[in-house]
């Protein structure tokens, strides 16, 4: 198997909304005294169902030109939809009785989302290597080895980007700061 079959494959792996389940699955597990399922259903819905659903319904009616969404001006409408999505994820878990770091994952996402949005206006940004820097700021506050597991995979998605020509290294790298930055400080600091 070729590079850039590799690439492709954990492009379509560690895709961004699959990377929500594992990380609210995780904290839902370790961190979640009474509202397992509820941060877990959240992040099925909201996270995962939801948005492959658009992005299906985008690529089918052509408004997508690939599953990659390489062109900038396209990617507008499914981040519009990721900020509504997060919106109502924090909302849930903001009025039911979670803890507050699950919902400041999901508040996490949301302002993650707006910056996505705000800057793809004006430049393409990984959001692929932010999908994977998200877990990776929020694991430090799970017991583990997360921090390692998902540091390694957010340089793998970043090589796989790369190799198949979706982004440049600073576009990588500008996903993984503002994902990482964003959600370590909301989880640690707040």
């Amino acid at each position: 198997m070729n590079s850039k079959k590799i690439a492709k494959i954990i492009s379509y792996i560690f895709i961004p909304p699959l990377m929500n389940l594992v990380i609210f699955s995780l904290f839902a597990h370790q961190i979640e005294p009474t509202q397992k399922t509820l941060v877990f259903i959240s992040s099925l819905v909201f996270g995962l169902v939801l948005p492959l659903v658009i992005i299906i319904i985008l690529l089918k009616t052509g408004k997508l030109s690939n599953d990659d969404a390489t062109v900038k001006e396209e990617r507008t409408v499914p981040y519009l939809y990721g900020i509504g999505f997060s919106l109502f994820g924090t909302s849930l878990l903001f009025f039911s009785e979670t803890s507050n770091l699950s919902m400041l994952l999901w508040l996490s996402y949301l302002v993650n989302s707006i910056i996505l949005i705000v800057i793809n206006k004006y430049w393409k940004i990984s959001a692929h290597t932010m999908g994977v820097a998200i877990p990776l700021g929020a694991s430090f506050v799970l017991n583990g080895a997360w921090p390692i597991i998902f540091g390694t995979i957010l340089l793998l998605v970043a090589w796989a980007r790369f190799e198949i020509k979706v982004h440049s290294i600073s576009q990588l790298a500008a996903g993984a700061f503002v994902g990482f930055t964003v959600t370590f400080i909301l989880l640690n600091f707040i």
